[in-house]
């Protein structure tokens, strides 16, 4: 309905295309290694390191990530579809602008994402150490009080590093 209550036109309707965010999921090098997760979770015998080092560390890297609007490892961001009028960082931490032409704010490409001179933060790390520990211990879908208890424990150190949830 339009104003004074009138039918629109479809023809009349706009669809605006929300900002887009594509980044990989893929690393080279997750920001845990094996040693560091098995030490976290008091294993001490190799039976489960293939299993923790190609699901648990990507999969808790990815939804960390998810969870605190950062790249834990550095990265390309392109952004496209921009409609605001200037360049905005959704994904941090901003490292620097690939596309060097500053009057392109639609479509535009930067790497953000924690690197040797800015390490990931202790914080980040554990929680990406609880969920990992977390996804070990629950590893057979069995959802409970616990398990809930532990997602929050990370979840709430990822989310305050977020800049905005609505970006």
């Amino acid at each position: 309905m339009g104003q004074n209550g009138q039918t629109r036109n479809k023809k009349e309707m706009s669809v605006i295309k929300p900002l887009d965010i594509r980044y990989s999921f893929q690393v080279a090098t997750e920001p845990i290694t094996l040693p560091e997760a098995k030490d976290w979770m008091q294993i001490d015998y190799n039976d489960w390191d293939a299993f923790i080092t190609n699901e648990l560390i990507p999969s808790a890297r990815n939804e960390s990530e998810k969870a605190s609007g950062m790249l834990y490892v550095q990265r390309n961001v392109v952004i496209t579809n921009n409609k605001r009028g200037e360049r905005i960082y959704p994904i941090g931490p901003w490292v620097a602008d690939v596309t060097t032409d500053e009057t392109e704010v639609e479509n535009y490409t930067y790497t953000a994402g924690f690197n040797n001179s800015n390490p990931l933060p202790l914080d980040l790390r554990v929680a990406m150490l609880k969920r990992i520990a977390t996804d070990f211990a629950f590893r057979q879908n069995m959802i409970s009080v616990q398990e809930q208890y532990a997602q929050k424990a990370s979840i709430s150190a990822e989310l305050k590093y977020r800049a905005d949830l609505f970006v």
